[in-house]
């Protein structure tokens, strides 16, 4: 150590380092002018304060660490509450419509009754089904989801009508009784 910038260069601080802190620091007080011994004593809060200041360390490292995990916790909350914000506003956007369908024009077929399609945002595209009939297709956008869904259930329609009935099975045969309920060709 630099001796002249230490304020009290009678002290002899080249001690053998084996020697415990608490004899250097009797050493110290004892050859340091009384104004430094007032100055350490007041600084001194307990005799074996060797002993109390790894306590302190211990304490100190137990708080920053308490610390810690309290920024860590606030930080996932703010990262779920921007999940938990996406998927509510993906869950707004994407719920159900229901959309009547009153017309198959310009297609041959006429509707004996209005019937309703649920439509809903799916990722890519839309979706819509006619749930009755266990029909769904879609679309890039709502008007083309449902102009498929039209499309599909007119071939459903045609497809299923040509058949005999004893040839189909048990869901196609519910299918084309719904289907013949709400719809007819006019050619």
């Amino acid at each position: 150590m630099n001796m002249k910038r230490f304020p009290y260069p009678d002290l002899d601080l080249s001690r053998d380092r084996k020697e415990s802190m608490e004899d250097w620091k009797f050493s110290v007080c004892e050859k340091a002018p009384k104004t430094a011994t007032k100055h350490l004593s007041r600084r001194m809060y307990s005799n074996d304060w060797a002993n109390v200041v790894p306590g302190l360390i211990e304490k100190l490292v137990a708080e920053i660490a308490d610390k810690k995990k309290l920024e860590l916790r606030f930080n996932l909350l703010e990262i779920l509450t921007k999940q938990l914000k996406s998927k509510i506003g993906a869950l707004e956007s994407s719920q159900t419509k229901i959309v009547p369908i009153n017309t198959f024009a310009p297609e041959p077929y006429e509707l004996s009754k209005p019937f309703l399609v649920a439509v809903q945002s799916t990722e890519g595209g839309y979706e819509a089904g006619w749930y009755d009939v266990n029909i769904y297709t879609s679309g890039e956008n709502e008007e083309e989801a449902v102009a498929n869904l039209k499309s599909l259930i007119l071939d459903f329609f045609d497809s299923l009508s040509k058949e005999a009935a004893e040839k189909l099975g048990i869901e196609p045969k519910r299918q084309l009784e719904i289907l013949k309920t709400f719809i007819k060709r006019t050619h």
